[in-house]
């Protein structure tokens, strides 16, 4: 039986868990089907005493797994279907909680949204935006929410021309117009959880660029392959730089 108490690892829908090696600093994914649930209770009123950064952080992870699954190289129909509907969810309620932690319609929405996150990440996987932030919060133990919201603007801005359809379609449900607004329709959203911050701003440093780009492609590597572009070590560390 899991109860969740924050709405954004969707963990009541797959069968992942992740683990962090402290001598390694080595961030990866477990998957084993011992760890479904047998049951969830999903009740957003266990999670109202959430503080708003929280809310932000775990409520970015939601939607940025229900966009990588999106965007996943083995996605699928129903895949993608339901991860549409739940980004719809989370960009048109995920604000009004942020402001308004009463607005219990809101609350189900939101947390129905972390739910099938979770369900889509465990068919389709994640992409380049959380391998790229793994190293970043193993190495430095960054508060995860907050690494993707540092990674997912910059990551958007270089991968669009690869996939214009489904950007485009991720930059309308956020109030953008098409692939090539994208990212700052995903810049706009997080001014709206007040998320917007740099890899810098979370101690992340510049002489942890060589061993963060190395780390992604040995840990984060069959992400990295599952995103709709295909970079390059060099293009890794230069939005690394870019996003401190």
């Amino acid at each position: 039986m899991l109860v969740p108490t924050t709405c954004g690892t969707g963990s009541e829908g797959n069968a992942f868990s992740v683990i962090t090696n402290v001598d390694t600093k080595d961030k990866k994914s477990l998957r084993d089907n011992l760890i479904i649930a047998k049951a969830s209770i999903i009740d957003p009123e266990l999670m109202t005493t959430m503080p708003k950064s929280v809310l932000a952080s775990v409520g970015f992870d939601a939607l940025a797994h229900n966009m990588e699954a999106y965007l996943s190289k083995i996605t699928n129909p129903l895949v993608e279907i339901q991860a549409l509907y739940a980004m719809k969810l989370i960009a048109e309620n995920l604000p009004k909680v942020y402001v308004d932690y009463n607005d219990f319609d809101a609350w189900e929405a939101v947390t129905l949204g972390s739910t099938l996150g979770g369900m889509v990440i465990g068919v389709a996987g994640v992409t380049a935006a959380h391998g790229m932030e793994h190293p970043a919060s193993g190495l430095r133990d960054i508060v995860h929410g907050k690494g993707l919201a540092a990674l997912t603007p910059i990551i958007t801005e270089k991968s669009w021309r690869s996939d214009v359809y489904k950007y485009g379609e991720i930059s309308k449900i956020l109030g953008g117009s098409s692939a090539e607004d994208c990212r700052q329709a995903i810049e706009n959203f997080l001014d709206k959880i007040d998320l917007k911050v740099k890899l810098g701003d979370l101690g992340i440093r510049k002489e942890d660029i060589s061993w963060m780009t190395e780390n992604c492609f040995k840990v984060s590597k069959p992400s990295m392959e599952n995103h709709s572009k295909i970079f390059t070590k060099e293009e890794v560390s230069e939005m690394y730089n870019e996003s401190i």
